[in-house]
């Protein structure tokens, strides 16, 4: 047997995170990040105890990367790392497509929400997840400002609710929800 390329090693490597991650992920969620034991993360992993250490300094590390790999998936998955504004356009694409992403993977946001809805998990890294985010929110700023709107954050932070509501209903029922008239209406009340 050929000793292993360093392409495999990385692909090992890459393979073993995303284990990790996956890992993570449905176990804060499931049984919360102090529950969740690095023990714990590693059987469903697959993986030894040891070798989260390869990979991760502690579980407030691992934790903190998944949050800010999950900020950033987004970012890059709403198309906003270039953009400087948007327009009634984009606005409307980025509502269909903050939809789309819960349909395209239900028990991934479902995860992602119980991880979030934590307080004590999300006090402690939601400094570092807005100072990701906040080119994110200053095109909703922009936008509403250019509107119009008399208080901007509070229209964003009112946008940003009425989307993690409609997310929320469509993980717990996608098959019944009717999120094209309430798509419709909230691109009419928004736009």
């Amino acid at each position: 047997m050929s000793p292993r390329t360093q392409k495999q090693f990385e692909k090992i490597r890459k393979n073993r995170k995303e284990a990790i991650f996956d890992a993570a992920l449905h176990l804060f969620a499931e049984e919360g990040f102090h529950a969740a034991s690095i023990s714990k993360i590693a059987s469903r992993a697959k993986i030894s105890k040891g070798l989260i250490y390869n990979y991760f300094e502690s579980k407030d590390e691992l934790l903190r990367q998944l949050l800010s790999n999950l900020m950033d998936n987004a970012i890059d998955l709403f198309g906003l790392k270039n953009k400087t504004e948007l327009s009634k356009d984009d606005f409307v694409e980025l509502i269909d497509k903050s939809f789309q992403v819960v349909l395209d993977d239900v028990q991934h946001w479902k995860l992602y929400f119980a991880v979030i809805a934590q307080p004590h998990v999300l006090n402690k890294y939601m400094a570092e997840m807005m100072g990701n985010a906040a080119p994110f929110i200053k095109l909703y700023m922009d936008y509403f400002t250019k509107l119009g709107y008399e208080d901007p954050i509070a229209q964003m932070h009112y946008f940003s609710a009425v989307i993690d509501g409609v997310q929320l209903h469509l993980m717990l029922d996608p098959e019944n929800f009717p999120l094209k008239p309430i798509r419709d209406q909230i691109v009419k009340q928004f736009t």
